[in-house]
């Protein structure tokens, strides 16, 4: 299945001359698309959204090892397709230099093309990570399009409740479980379930009659079904707020080489802080380990402490080859890189944090507090 093609050369019947179709940003191409995608696909538009700490120079010439090429150039957009099996998966690319952020938007299968190719290609790309947006983020989300607008429904969505969910329960709440639900009254539902269940979403649809209908997941995926492109990225746009802050906290980490005498200096790492909303508790150190080890973590020389709770570990993540320390007591957890630096490895980490050990945990540059390697 081929992409939707974007004209080349557009007639400007006002001026009475052949125009090439081209981008200076993202909001352009946005508006662009929510202007002229129905006429120029009959299928929904997804939008694969990620984070990266490289250049546009070099976060292209990532995707080119991947063997991802670039077939044509639309000034800031840049189309790119790749041949897998006997199919080929393609996208319109656009990277935003600023934050560093970057999307694809394809109209090609879910099942094939997108899972099959784009997602893949996120897992694998060095020092990047899909848009990571919390339960939390998609329920506030969710909650600040119903104020906006009295028409507004969920049409669908798949809650969890994870072990790092806080969530009160008045049903088990020691139970993890998924609820999947489709109908108009979804937000009720997820209202009333959240309350009995302790659920959060994980994917949702919601339709604005009229304006917008969309759906988005926790992975930074979106599928605009119908209706404003414009409006849904005011959306996409409250979500990546807290992509942002973990980025923030990511950049700020370092490791530095400080002079102690004339002849002699020591390596000092800066961390990130992950802050906890509730008290760390000795026995849910344990599980988090468990989840660690499970997401390509090893963990080394570790130290856990009861009493005034006190964690620490040697980590290494298997996925990117890298080591990095970890240091945690009741408040927050504190990330220490080592010399090789990744920022999938910290999301990951992040991620982990938040749906096996504390759900509304929030990611911010340390207060200086340096050790010695």
């Amino acid at each position: 299945m081929e992409i939707f093609e974007i004209p080349r050369n557009q007639f400007d019947g006002v001026a009475e001359e052949v125009v090439r179709t081209e981008f200076a940003d993202g909001a352009d191409f946005n508006e662009y698309l929510s202007e002229h995608y129905s006429g120029l696909s009959d299928n929904d538009l997804y939008i694969v959204s990620g984070v990266t700490e490289l250049s546009k120079g070099q976060f292209e010439d990532a995707i080119q090892d991947e063997g991802w090429e670039t077939d044509s150039s639309y000034g800031a957009v840049v189309k790119v397709g790749k041949d897998y099996g006997e199919q080929r998966a393609e996208a319109y690319l656009f990277f935003n230099p600023e934050n560093q952020l970057f999307y694809f938007y394809t109209d090609q299968r879910k099942t094939e093309e997108i899972n099959g190719a784009l997602i893949p290609l996120l897992k694998k790309l060095h020092k990047a990570h899909y848009l990571y947006i919390s339960p939390r983020i998609l329920r506030q989300v969710t909650e600040k399009i119903a104020e906006e607008w009295e028409t507004a429904m969920v049409t669908e969505f798949i809650a969890k409740r994870t072990k790092g969910t806080k969530v009160d329960s008045e049903v088990t709440p020691d139970q993890e479980r998924t609820i999947n639900y489709y109908s108009n009254d979804g937000l009720f539902r997820l209202r009333e379930m959240e309350e009995k269940y302790g659920v959060l979403p994980h994917i949702l649809e919601i339709s604005i009659p009229g304006e917008l209908t969309f759906r988005m997941n926790k992975e930074g995926v979106f599928k605009l079904k119908s209706g404003s492109l414009d409006l849904l990225f005011d959306y996409i746009e409250e979500c990546i707020g807290q992509t942002l802050e973990i980025k923030k906290a990511y950049d700020s980490t370092r490791v530095e080489f400080v002079e102690v005498s004339h002849d002699e200096s020591v390596s000092q790492s800066i961390p990130a802080r992950i802050e906890l909303t509730y008290p760390l508790r000795y026995d849910e150190i344990g599980p988090l380990e468990k989840k660690l080890k499970s997401g390509d973590y090893a963990l080394i020389d570790t130290i856990t402490q009861r009493g005034s709770v006190y964690f620490a570990s040697k980590v290494y993540d298997q996925k990117n080859n890298l080591f990095f320390n970890v240091r945690a007591d009741e408040d927050a957890i504190r990330v220490f890189p080592e010399e090789e630096r990744n920022i999938s490895t910290f999301f990951r980490f992040f991620e982990i944090v938040q749906l096996s050990l504390d759900d509304g945990a929030s990611a911010a540059p340390a207060i200086v507090e340096p050790i010695r390697q």
